[in-house]
C-alpha cells in the first residue's frame, strides 16, 4: 500500500486532479490528527480533569491546525518558487510571519470569546485579549507564543520533504535508466560506421591500383565521415579541419562530376589554429552552389569559391552558373535551418544572396572564434615581461 502510494506521489502523469486533492486532503486530516493527539494529555490527563463542552474541546484544535495549514502552504510556496531568490525570499518570510500572527491572534479571540475556553496550556489566549493588535505583533512575548505553533508546522514540513526526495530519486533513476538505454543505443549505431569504414578501405584496397580516380573518391569520402561522425561532437571545432572536410567535398564533386565541371578554388593557405568555428556552418551554402549549379545540368558549369581570413573575420565567396530548371537557392530547408544556426552562433554576421540572370552569389561574413586556453598560454609570457 504505502509502495503504490509513493509510486503515484512520483508518477507526475497520475499525481494530478482528484489524486493531488485527496493527497492534500488526506495531509489536512494528518494535521488535525497530530493537533489533537498534542492536547489529549492538557484535555483528558491534567491533575484536575476539565469539564469542558465537546466545542470548547475543538477551539483550540481547529485554531491551531488553521494556523499550521496556513503556514505550510505559505512556506511550500516561498521555499519552491524564491529559494534561488533572496531579495524576494526574505521579504516573503517577513510576510509569511505577518499572516501567521493575525491568524492566530484573530482564531484565539475566537476560541477565547466564542468557543468558550477561558485559558490554554500556554497562555497565549489571555496574552492575545490583553493587547491591541499592533501592540501584540511588537510584542517579545508574541514569539514565544508564535514557536509553539510554528515548530508544528515542521513535521508536515518534513513528511513534504522526505516525499521530495523519494521524488527526485526516483527521477534520478529514471534519467540513468534512460542515459544508459542512450548509451547502449549509441554504441549499437557506431557499429554500423565502423563496418561501412571497413568496407571503404577494402573497396579502396581494390581499387587502388586499377582504377586510382575510384580509389581516391573512396579515400576523400572516408576522411568526410571520419570528421562528420568523430570530431564534430562540440559545439566548435578548429578552423582548419572545417576547411580540409569542405576542399574533400569540393574535391568529390570535381572528380565525380569530371570535365564538364569547372571549380575554383581559394582558401586561406596557413589558417589560425586557434581559431574555432561551428561546424558544417559553411558547407550547406556549398552544397547548394553545386546542387543547383552543376547537378541539374548535363553541360558545362563553373563554380567559384573563396574563402578569405583577416584576423578573426572569416567570409565565404561562392558563386555558381544558374541552370535553367534551377529552384530558387535561398530557399530549402537546409538553408532555413544554417539561417537559424547563424543566428544562433554569430548574430553580428552579414549574408548577402546576389540572384543575377545567369548566375548566384552568396557572401557570407562573420567572426570566428579563438580557443581561450591557447590564447591565455600565448599571452602569458607577455603579461610575465
Amino acid at each position: 500500500m504505502v509502495q503504490r502510494l509513493l509510486a503515484i506521489l512520483t508518477d507526475e502523469n497520475r499525481y494530478r486532479g482528484f489524486t493531488r486533492l485527496a493527497f492534500h486532503g488526506l495531509l489536512i486530516v494528518g494535521i488535525f490528527l497530530l493537533i489533537f493527539s498534542a492536547y489529549i494529555p492538557w484535555f483528558l490527563y491534567p491533575a484536575a480533569p476539565l469539564d469542558f463542552e465537546f466545542l470548547t474541546y475543538a477551539g483550540p484544535i481547529l485554531r491551531d491546525s488553521l494556523c499550521v495549514i496556513v503556514q505550510y502552504y505559505i512556506l511550500v510556496y516561498l521555499v519552491k518558487h524564491y529559494t534561488r531568490k533572496p531579495l524576494v525570499l526574505i521579504p516573503g518570510l517577513a510576510v509569511y510571519y505577518f499572516v501567521l500572527f493575525t491568524c492566530y491572534y484573530y482564531a484565539s479571540y475566537a476560541v477565547k470569546h466564542y468557543f468558550g475556553l477561558p485559558d490554554d496550556y500556554t497562555g497565549s489566549l489571555n496574552h492575545f485579549d490583553r493587547m491591541p493588535f499592533w501592540k501584540a505583533l511588537y510584542h517579545p512575548a508574541t514569539f514565544f507564543h508564535l514557536m509553539f505553533i510554528i515548530e508544528r508546522a515542521f513535521y508536515p514540513l518534513a513528511a513534504r520533504l522526505l516525499i521530495e526526495i523519494y521524488r527526485r530519486q526516483v527521477r534520478n533513476l529514471r534519467l540513468e535508466k534512460q542515459y544508459t538505454r542512450l548509451e547502449l543505443d549509441f554504441l549499437k549505431s557506431q557499429i554500423n560506421p565502423h563496418f561501412l569504414f571497413n568496407v571503404l578501405n577494402s573497396i579502396y584496397a581494390l581499387t587502388e591500383e586499377e582504377n586510382p580516380r575510384a580509389a581516391r573518391i573512396v579515400e576523400q569520402l572516408s576522411a568526410m565521415m571520419r570528421y562528420s561522425l568523430y570530431e564534430t561532437n562540440g559545439a566548435l571545432v578548429p578552423l582548419h579541419k572545417e576547411l580540409a572536410f569542405i576542399q574533400d567535398y569540393a574535391g568529390l564533386e570535381q572528380l565525380r562530376t569530371a570535365k564538364r565541371l569547372q571549380l575554383e578554388l581559394v582558401f586561406p593557405e596557413q589558417p589560425d589554429e586557434d581559431l574555432l568555428i561551428a561546424p558544417f556552418i559553411l558547407i550547406i551554402f556549398v552544397e547548394n552552389a553545386f546542387k543547383h549549379g552543376v547537378h541539374n545540368t548535363i553541360r558545362k558549369s563553373w563554380v567559384k569559391l573563396k574563402i578569405g581570413l583577416e584576423g578573426e573575420e572569416l567570409t565565404l565567396t561562392i558563386s555558381n552558373q544558374k541552370t535553367p530548371d534551377a529552384r530558387q537557392q535561398t530557399g530549402g530547408i537546409g538553408l532555413v535551418n544554417v539561417r537559424k544556426r547563424l543566428d544562433a552562433f554569430y548574430p553580428g554576421h552579414d549574408l548577402a544572396v546576389l540572384d543575377e540572370e545567369g548566375a548566384y552569389h552568396i557572401v557570407l561574413k562573420i567572426k570566428l572564434t579563438r580557443n581561450a586556453k591557447t590564447g591565455d598560454l600565448r599571452m602569458r609570457p607577455h603579461a610575465l615581461a
